[in-house]
């Protein structure tokens, strides 16, 4: 962001007289609306997290927390707040690039694609095989907004995937079609190690969309030789194969299919309880407040509770604390646990000492695993009673691990190189444990731990959800912009997503190819909004935001040669 607004700032002091582009007139009206709708629902969700306590203790809630607090806290407001302030703060600068945006914007996604997909291959190579078909394993690659769930690599793929297309469509004769084709291949296999059937077929009306669409308006690919038709044919076919080796090689995909109308009927149930968090005029015009969901839905549901807390204070000695809490309530599913990522060692058992203080009896539960992020491979555990203390300085507790070894299969094994995860749960309900200190030591004795006393507050340290994500979550995108938005933010940003269909629309029919790639894009995202919430997850719904930003610059035709010939111009 600094980088463009400085180059931008020094071309203007260099050639003063210089016409620089400027935001289309057809986009202009969003400086104007969207700023206050931003600011109103940040606004409402500071004050709907503040309660009755004076906004001095909200500010000090956010000094100690930030962001990366849990996510019923105020800071989970600035979170998911922070895509949109992006987005519009990049709108001038993308626009500044004029009609060569929208190329640089594919040219990026090519590259963020691949950087995923390169991330999954190593991911299921690792932890899984990267031919096992049948073992419960969905990938999350970097994503780790997944640490309590939600289907953040789910819509990325499904936004990405059109720019593949378009990668393999316009790539020349010779390596870079190659690399587009296995680009393409790739990716196909990254959404099927998703398991995920909204992404199945947002993907597969996506593709087909995009073939209709193309002979449809004639959009002729710039090699337009027999050996590069042919060529797509048998990526095609690949692609089938492909698909057909998942879905019949393995166990795992055809029990979740037959699962479907179960699941669905849960979703549902799910949806209605979301929209009941909606009680007032003023909330349904206005919403709950950005990022105020998981809070509402937590305290007013009983299906919803949270599973833990993860709470970061600072204690009147200056120190900064950690205490976790169990389920908010009896009969929640689930369990929240505090945790670090670790390198492994081969040779026996790890050794936990804690330094904390528990106000009654707590089971406290420590594991370190063999984890990527949600699933768990060979342990070393160990679960304990924790007596109430009279002393509030606390004292130490050492336990030895029980489990397997963490060796390595062999010295070449993909195994040798997972990592581990090193998780602290309290499993007892309404029970807080206060920490001060945390230490691993592996078996040659060496701790292992980074910011073990917390001086530096959450730094290195995360939390990790199990089996219950039903609090951070509505699954639905609509749903989600109606609930902490309202009608009025509900109603601007669909006003956004339409225009910009309209526009890409325009566009393919003066055939432009992007125009065509971006509507298709657009169009899943939404359609995958149906089944997963996106603008909860900023490092996505920023890509969405910068998708609608460049849609009235594919409509026109004057960008049909720069697409159709990526390697001559458009920068």
């Amino acid at each position: 962001m600094g980088g463009a607004y400085l180059r931008w700032s020094l071309d203007a002091w260099r050639r003063p007289a210089a016409v620089f582009h400027c935001t289309p007139r057809s986009m202009r009206w969003v400086y104007r609306v969207l700023p206050p709708v931003l600011l109103l629902g940040v606004w409402r969700g500071l004050d709907d997290a503040r309660g009755a306590a004076p906004w001095a203790a909200l500010l000090a809630d956010l000094w100690a927390h930030g962001v990366y607090g849990d996510y019923d806290l105020p800071g989970n407001t600035l979170r998911v707040a922070k895509s949109l302030v992006w987005g519009l703060l990049l709108m001038p600068a993308l626009y500044r690039a004029g009609e060569g945006a929208p190329l640089r914007l594919a040219r990026g996604m090519v590259a963020g694609l691949a950087l995923v997909c390169a991330a999954v291959v190593w991911e299921r190579g690792v932890y899984v095989g990267g031919l096992d078909f049948s073992d419960h394993y969905r990938i999350t690659a970097w994503f780790w907004e997944m640490h309590v769930g939600g289907g953040a690599i789910d819509v990325y793929l499904a936004l990405a995937l059109p720019f593949a297309w378009w990668a393999a469509w316009t790539a020349p004769h010779g390596w870079r079609w190659w690399a587009a084709a296995v680009l393409v291949l790739v990716s196909i296999y990254a959404v099927l190690m998703t398991y995920s059937r909204g992404v199945y077929l947002s993907v597969a009306l996506a593709w087909i969309a995009l073939a209709v669409l193309a002979r449809k308006f004639r959009l002729v690919a710039p090699d337009g030789s027999v050996w590069h038709r042919r060529a797509m044919v048998c990526l095609l076919v690949a692609l089938v194969v492909e698909a057909l080796g998942v879905l019949l090689g393995g166990s795992f995909m055809p029990g979740r299919l037959a699962r479907s109308d179960k699941d669905l009927y849960q979703r549902l149930a799910h949806w209605q309880r979301g929209v009941d968090l909606l009680k007032t005029p003023g909330q349904w015009v206005l919403g709950l407040g950005v990022g105020r969901l998981p809070a509402h839905y937590s305290s007013q549901t009983m299906e919803g509770g949270l599973p833990g807390q993860v709470r970061w204070v600072r204690g009147t000695n200056g120190r900064t604390q950690v205490w976790l809490s169990g389920p908010a309530r009896p009969g929640v599913r689930g369990e929240l646990a505090l945790t670090q990522r670790v390198a492994l060692a081969p040779g026996g058992a790890y050794r936990v000492r804690l330094h904390g203080y528990a106000g009654a009896s707590a089971l406290l539960k420590v594991q370190l695993c063999e984890r990527h992020l949600l699933y768990a491979l060979r342990c070393q555990e160990q679960m304990h009673h924790v007596l109430a203390s009279g002393d509030e300085t606390g004292g130490w507790l050492e336990w030895r691990l029980q489990g397997p070894a963490f060796a390595p299969e062999g010295a070449l094994s993909l195994s040798a190189g997972r990592g581990g995860v090193l998780s602290i749960t309290v499993v007892q309900a309404k029970t807080p444990v206060r920490l001060d200190a945390v230490e691993l030591t592996d078996p040659q004795g060496r701790q292992m731990l980074k910011n073990a006393v917390f001086a530096q507050g959450p730094r290195h340290w995360s939390s990790i959800a199990h089996a219950n994500f039903l609090p951070w979550h509505i699954d639905n995108m609509l749903l989600e912009l109606l609930i902490e938005r309202g009608l009025l933010g509900w109603v601007v940003l669909a006003a956004l997503a339409v225009g910009a269909l309209m526009w890409a629309a325009q566009g393919v029919a003066r055939q432009n190819a992007l125009a065509l790639v971006a509507g298709v894009s657009i169009a899943t995202t939404l359609l995958m909004g149906a089944v997963i919430s996106t603008i909860e997850i900023p490092r996505v719904s920023i890509m969405l935001w910068l998708l609608l930003i460049v849609s009235p610059l594919v409509r026109y035709p004057s960008l049909n040669h720069r697409v159709l010939n990526p390697m001559k111009g458009g920068d």
